[in-house]
């Protein structure tokens, strides 16, 4: 192999690594308006609450559906400390209303 096809094949190379992070850079950033989504988003799995104990471990309460675990998170491992069934959802109340129905 002669000097010439070693750069044609590092071009070659370069120009289809470009093409792919230039695909997926235009995806990342355009992806959304086309309806395309990075992850399929879950409406019964949420983190309601963390709190960190030191540098290096947290406590998550995570609810998935009806329940509620609380996990400690650290560098070694998670480990789920509770489960409990989750209180209902927090609904807002709406400013009081005169009774008499009269608006004012």
């Amino acid at each position: 192999m002669d000097l010439l096809s070693i750069l044609k094949a590092i071009a070659a190379l370069a120009f289809v690594l470009g093409l792919l992070l230039g695909g997926t850079w235009l995806l990342r950033k355009y992806g959304s308006r086309i309806g395309l989504k990075a992850g399929a988003v879950s409406t019964d799995l949420k983190v309601t609450e963390w709190r960190s104990l030191d540098m290096r471990r947290k406590l998550a309460v995570v609810r998935w559906g009806e329940r509620e675990h609380l996990i400690c998170l650290a560098p070694t491992g998670d480990t789920l400390i509770a489960t409990r069934d989750a209180p209902p959802a927090f609904k807002p109340i709406a400013p009081d209303q005169p009774k008499d129905g009269s608006g004012q």
